[in-house]
């Protein structure tokens, strides 16, 4: 499941802040509530929050930067007032302990250690820092996205030629070493990417920093300068000096002209005409020929701003806070939070999220593909081309279910600190316009994990034969090696290995795949995953009987809608069938009778269960398969199933999209509660009167610590769509 998008763009404040079965004979059930149709309905969204529209300057007054950035800004990403968040972490009980369990073990104080430097960086880092890109930013990610999967191609066509080379030869010892005439043959082939060359350049992109005062502001600009001018110094007359205004900021620098890089190409041309063709390399040094690149310092409102882009004109500051960013609807989402306490904001123009929307595969199949071209050491070996081809085809179908849309994110200091995402990628595989008919089943006492959510079922179709392609392709290519003559020990394991599969486990592990996928046809597209600390603890031996009968364990149970029982009947029976059959391979293998087991059933309330009898386990701690007309369950715990299918029709909650929920109080409680059982009976569990002794030693400082926790409360995630945009939040509760 892919419930949740990528966090990387604000993220790195955290640490800052926090640091099948069978039935009797029946008809096909009813579908169950969660099951929706293979394209989802159109979503009838959650309406957003009624929220005052803010004026410009207000929204400047909140975020900064913003209201002196271009109106036509592409990206942004800004943090402020770093000495609030250092405070705030200072004040955590967790901080205090760390550094008296610190000063105990080596005698150091970690607070006193970062103050050293601390104090002239937090002139800086303190009150803001960003970094914003410019118009025309969108397609030179597109470019480096397209970069880096060539990149990815080549090489992979690279490797695959290494390593027939030395099948060939019959020495695996060099495959992976590159091949410098075939990487010369190679890099002809990238006048194919001409085009690509030509729409490379450099994007315009202003990174600052926010100093405390004027004195310190002027000592870094003054510095940066220096640095500047002895970089492009060493370039002589390759590099201009240039002064330019925008948006009331004086910068100052200098700009290497494309013409002069052209020239030192043109004076190499013999070597890089070792490497393209002619034609090529007139193609390339005549693109390069037009570009150039800019870097300049200024500062304004004891901003040190550092400007890097293609041309002057480029930089991305306004001329007033009415044609600045803060005056783009676009970041609208801002208005809801203007008496929140922000530290972070993001905006990401809608063609940045497009751009990453790419697979990671299709290049690198193609590669090993075209690699494999024109060698005869695999014999035959165009099923495999069409494999790999079909790779990059399935990959395609996963990724043209997503939808992009302008990023837009906040860090919220608010009960802990808030990552709310506006906007970005949905890729496709949530229905967010279903209802959750389970999203109160994790609201019992000692549930330490609930998740909650309804899969897309065409993003799960297609993501299942993206799936069994990859499978499919990575068997053929491993039969190709297998086939090769290599004198090699490690190769012989590998070969033998892979030949005892092919003969004796391969139609049973496909029948095994078959059974599972015919179970998952048979339950519907919502499912609850539930984990709770309310477990019997097992009688494993070594453990005392008054901790066996005190203590508590985890149970963990995926629960989901039936829709088809026969389904999940006909599942087992495959499955069955495989098992068999793999079971007595091995034990004409042994030499030795190793029987199929068969479950053990109960019933109650025709709600059936199915389990193997194994050592040491109860009704409580044992693998099992339980299942009604409507919900099926598979758990670690007999009894938390049936208690889950039991309350799943009474489970219905004002939830959509996907949701994941962490409670600290209930494993700091566990964790007390164990604690205190160690401390009264754990002298066997621990290793003997020795290792007892030296964790009763430990016990003030576990004390502490569960005490020091105490603040953190829980950790929750949500996806959802509100007023038609897609909505995540990743909340650090703190008391």
């Amino acid at each position: 499941m892919k419930a949740f998008r990528s966090w990387w763009p604000v993220l790195p404040a955290t640490a800052i802040i926090l640091g099948s079965c069978q039935k009797k004979e029946e008809p096909t059930a009813p579908a169950a509530p969660g099951e929706v149709a293979t394209t989802p309905a159109k979503v009838e969204a959650a309406p957003a929050p009624a929220v005052k529209a803010l004026t410009p300057g207000e929204r400047a007054a909140m975020l900064g930067i913003v209201g002196q950035l271009s109106k036509e800004t592409e990206s942004v990403m800004a943090l402020y007032d770093g000495k609030e968040i250092v405070s705030r972490l200072k004040g955590l009980k967790t901080w205090a302990f760390i550094r008296e369990v610190s000063k105990e073990v080596d005698g150091t104080d970690p607070e006193e250690e970062i103050a050293a430097n601390a104090e002239e960086a937090g002139k800086f880092l303190g009150q803001e820092i960003f970094i914003a890109t410019g118009k025309g930013t969108v397609p030179q990610v597109e470019n480096l996205t397209k970069v880096g999967r060539r990149m990815n191609y080549y090489q992979m066509k690279a490797m695959t030629h290494s390593f027939n080379e030395a099948a060939k030869s019959g020495d695996l010892s060099t495959a992976g070493e590159p091949d410098e005439a075939y990487l010369m043959e190679m890099a002809k082939e990238l006048g194919k990417d001409m085009p690509l060359i030509d729409s490379l350049a450099l994007p315009p992109m202003l990174i600052g920093i926010k100093a405390a005062d004027a004195e310190t502001l002027g000592k870094a600009q003054e510095q940066l300068g220096s640095s500047i001018e002895m970089m492009f110094g060493m370039l002589g007359e390759g590099a201009k000096p240039v002064d330019f205004t925008k948006g009331g900021v004086a910068f100052k620098g200098y700009k290497l002209e494309g013409s002069f890089v052209a020239e030192q190409l043109e004076q190499a041309r013999a070597d890089i005409e070792q490497m393209l063709e002619p034609g090529d390399v007139d193609h390339l040094i005549g693109a390069i020929k037009k570009k150039n690149v800019v870097v300049a310092h200024g500062s304004k409102d004891d901003y040190l701003m550092l400007y890097t882009g293609d041309s002057e004109e480029g930089c991305p500051l306004a001329e007033s806070v009415d044609e600045s960013l803060a005056a783009n609807e676009a970041i609208s989402y801002v208005d809801a939070y203007k008496d929140k306490k922000l530290v972070g904001f993001l905006y990401g123009d809608k063609g940045i999220a497009k751009s990453m929307l790419t697979g990671s595969l299709k290049d690198m199949a193609q590669g090993i593909r075209d690699g494999l071209a024109g060698t005869d050491v695999y014999g035959e070996t165009r099923e495999l081309a069409a494999l790999l081809d079909m790779v990059g085809e399935k990959e395609d179908a996963v990724v043209a279910l997503a939808k992009p849309d302008t990023i837009g994110g906040l860090i919220v200091l608010e009960d802990g600190v808030k990552f709310e995402l506006f906007g970005g990628n949905d890729y496709g595989a949530i229905d967010h316009a279903a209802d959750h008919k389970l999203a109160n089943l994790g609201s019992k006492d000692g549930v330490l994990v609930f998740s909650n959510w309804v899969s897309n079922k065409e993003y799960s179709k297609r993501a299942g034969e993206y799936g069994e392609v990859l499978v499919e392709t990575a068997y053929a290519l491993a039969e190709k090696v297998a086939g090769l003559n290599i004198e090699n020990e490690d190769f012989a394991q590998f070969k033998q290995g892979f030949g005892l599969f092919n003969e004796k486990f391969r139609a049973d592990a496909l029948g095994a795949w078959e059974a599972l996928s015919t179970a998952e046809s048979g339950l519907g597209t919502e499912a609850a995953f539930v984990v709770d600390l309310n477990g019997t603890v097992p009688q494993f031996p070594g453990i005392p009987q008054e901790v066996a009968d005190s203590g508590k364990f985890f149970r963990a149970t995926m629960v989901s809608p039936v829709t088809d029982r026969a389904k999940l009947g006909e599942s087992w029976t495959k499955l069955e069938g495989s098992l068999r059959n793999i079971f007595k391979t091995v034990s004409e293998m042994t030499g030795e009778e190793i029987p199929m087991q068969k479950p053990m059933t109960s019933e109650k309330n025709d709600i059936a269960s199915y389990f193997f009898a194994l050592p040491f386990t109860n009704d409580d701690f044992i693998p099992s398969v339980t299942v009604s007309d409507k919900w099926f369950a598979a758990s670690t715990s007999k009894l938390q199933a049936l208690d889950l299918v039991t309350s799943a029709d009474s489970a219905a909650g004002d939830r959509k999209g996907a949701w994941v929920e962490f409670d600290f109080d209930t494993l700091r409680k566990f964790t007390a509660e164990w604690v205190t059982l160690l401390e009264k009976h754990g002298e066997a569990m621990v290793g003997g009167p020795e290792k007892f002794e030296e964790f009763k030693a430990q016990l003030p400082r576990i004390q502490k610590g569960l005490a020091a926790i105490e603040e953190f409360d829980s950790v929750s995630a949500s996806e959802r769509v509100e007023g038609g945009k897609l909505r995540s939040t990743l909340h650090f509760k703190v008391r």
